[in-house]
């Protein structure tokens, strides 16, 4: 039903009633929206999300899918220093800007992963259109005026922890998590048109996939949270994140390794530990003995689980800098084009 309904609302469908060099036709499709319903053209295709909704990845395994949207906006706006380090001629090409959003929850809200792609929208020139329309091996509806190539900065990524004010109070907004913003991944570029359009749906198409889009328009507060995070700067962060996991990889190597003596140590401290709570609260001598007993067994067992600890922080750390270092960001390779990723910021 849903693929008839498109196809009906497709076939009346004009593009655009202006010229084609006249970017004006570009104006009724800015908004906000919510990805409503997607049809991919090919089974096991994830193309909205990536790697961070593909049903059978790690990250929803651990986190559930909160919203997804995908914006189109003015070029003014957001007027924040995140704008695309994109060639000055791609800039001034550009008609929109596209901001995809992923917001992602785990452990009831206590956190969340927002996955934000910001990226410049331009129209496709009659000669590009006309090469992909007649492309031998098309076998997907042709081309609009309405088509374009948007050219993303590497994914955005926020990974935040509700307050504990706003825990305890229930308080939302703006202020509701502390994020910490990465920028993760390769620039990349996406060719999509727009089939249909009216003030409250808008159906895109993959440019060289054919899957359909089916986006909403929105006011919900969710979909204007992109604002407040793109204004969160991400310089620095990814080489501080990066040492602070060097030296966790360091530390829990040598004790998980080399470290006997300071694992010993530190087991014999919290045996010491234990021995004065068991004597303050021994009521006799025999209980006072049994429990020293029972510290005194426990401290290899408590030597070896630590060793275990620092061996599995250290595997932990060591995954983590290793996605950090050549993490896609999320995007998936299929049907997107990626350049190599621009310096960390």
């Amino acid at each position: 039903k849903i693929k008839i309904a498109i196809a009906s609302l497709e076939s009346s469908f004009l593009s655009s009633s202006t010229s084609s060099n006249n970017n004006k036709r570009f104006q009724p499709l800015i908004g906000l929206y919510e990805v409503t319903k997607v049809l991919p053209t090919k089974k096991g295709d994830n193309p909205v999300g990536g790697k961070w909704t593909r049903k059978n990845g790690l990250a929803q395994k651990l986190f559930r899918t909160r919203t997804t949207f995908q914006h189109l906006l003015p070029l003014e706006e957001p007027q924040t220093a995140t704008r695309s380090e994109s060639k000055e001629e791609k800039t001034e090409a550009a008609v929109a800007q596209a901001v995809n959003v992923v917001s992602l929850d785990a452990l009831n809200g206590l956190l969340r992963i927002t996955v934000i792609l910001r990226g410049d929208a331009i129209p496709l020139s009659s000669d590009e259109r006309f090469q992909l329309n007649t492309d031998a091996n098309r076998t997907i509806a042709p081309l609009t005026d309405l088509a374009v190539r948007a050219y993303f900065d590497p994914p955005r990524i926020y990974f935040g922890k509700r307050r504990k004010k706003s825990l305890k109070k229930g308080e939302g907004g703006d202020d509701e998590y502390s994020y910490l913003p990465l920028q993760i991944g390769p620039s990349s570029s996406v060719i999509l048109d727009t089939t249909y359009c009216d003030k409250m749906v808008r159906i895109g198409m993959g440019g060289t996939s054919g899957t359909r889009f089916v986006f909403t328009t929105t006011e919900v507060e969710e979909a204007k949270e992109y604002e407040g995070l793109l204004n969160l700067s991400s310089k620095g962060n990814k080489g501080k994140v990066l040492r602070r996991l060097v030296m966790t990889l360091a530390v829990s190597l040598y004790y998980a390794v080399f470290g006997n003596d300071g694992v010993g140590k530190m087991t014999t401290c919290v045996s010491r530990l234990a021995s004065r709570f068991v004597k303050a609260v021994g009521s006799n001598a025999k209980i006072t003995a049994f429990g020293l007993g029972v510290v005194a067994k426990m401290k290899p067992w408590a030597m070896t689980g630590m060793r275990i600890a620092a061996g599995l922080t250290s595997i932990v750390s060591g995954i983590a800098m290793l996605l950090i270092l050549f993490s896609s960001g999320g995007i998936e390779r299929d049907g997107v084009s990626q350049s190599s990723p621009s310096p960390s910021p």
